[in-house]
């Protein structure tokens, strides 16, 4: 499963600060325990077993699992818990592929997402239901980046991040690596080998990559010809991009414009030779 076409429901959200005697009582779950520990430490019993959870760690229990939990009186447990309801577009049941408990750390992005949902949650001003369900999509796609999707590296180094801004900002320019390292306050070989270490690919390979899937969206809209989508994305000869277009993508990009229904018959004839 893809888990793209997810529709979560929040039926409970609270930023928990455990007294020493805080306890959830044994009881079978009907909903998805979804809890994040910001400090302290607690101890969970999952269908029997005992986990001790500490700062920075995830909870994902099962819907239908039976729970209990305590915290320790000497270091209480300060957490982010929600108890969700997880469909399909069919309005079918959906399981998180996550383990039972996981490390996330302390990014500061998750916090961010956590008190931008504590906020809108306690306003509850007009349509807050709708603000709160895209938070948790922010949170799960988070979660998801960190423990399920393969090849993603959530902790990019923020010199990195300014760059990678730069370039998807920019994607109709053209770049040079000295510029983007100077932009990133590294030295040109330093940066090329923290880019190619966080992303997996080379600078330019990134920017190519990025470039075509600039171009390719604005194929799909239907409104530019290959040559003027290819300019928009910093590419003067049509020839070199239409033959990375095909490199990248595996078809050239005149098939969009075909499928479209909206080919120049010159243009296709042109870069298809």
């Amino acid at each position: 499963m893809e888990y793209v076409e997810i529709n979560p429901q929040i039926e409970l959200f609270i930023n928990r600060h455990s007294t020493p005697t805080w306890i959830i009582e044994d009881a079978t779950t009907d909903f998805i325990d979804l809890t994040y520990i910001f400090k302290g430490k607690a101890f969970y019993s999952i269908n029997g077993t005992i986990h001790e959870v500490n700062q920075g760690d995830l909870i994902c229990i099962p819907k239908g699992s039976r729970r209990s939990a305590i915290t320790d009186p000497t270091n209480l447990m300060i957490c982010y818990a929600m108890n969700i309801h997880l469909f399909d577009l069919t309005g079918k049941d959906v399981q998180l592929p996550f383990p039972l408990i996981s490390h996330i750390g302390q990014p500061e992005e998750l916090h961010s997402l956590y008190n931008e949902l504590t906020f809108e949650w306690l306003k509850k001003n007009k349509g807050h239901e709708m603000k709160a369900r895209a938070l948790l999509l922010m949170i799960l796609h988070f979660y998801f980046k960190s423990l399920y999707y393969k090849g993603n590296n959530v902790n990019i180094d923020k010199r990195i991040q300014k760059a990678l801004r730069y370039i998807l900002s920019n994607l109709q320019n053209q770049f040079e690596v000295e510029e983007l390292a100077a932009i990133a306050g590294l030295t040109t070989a330093y940066f090329g080998t923290l880019f190619k270490k966080y992303m997996g690919a080379s600078v330019k390979e990134y920017i190519n990559r990025m470039k075509i899937n600039n171009a390719e969206n604005i194929l799909l809209s239907g409104e530019f010809t290959v040559q003027e989508a290819a300019y928009k994305c910093g590419f003067e000869d049509i020839y070199y991009f239409s033959k990375l277009f095909k490199k990248i993508k595996g078809f050239p990009p005149s098939r969009i414009l075909i499928e479209n229904g909206r080919s120049d018959r010159q243009e296709f004839e042109i870069l298809n030779k």
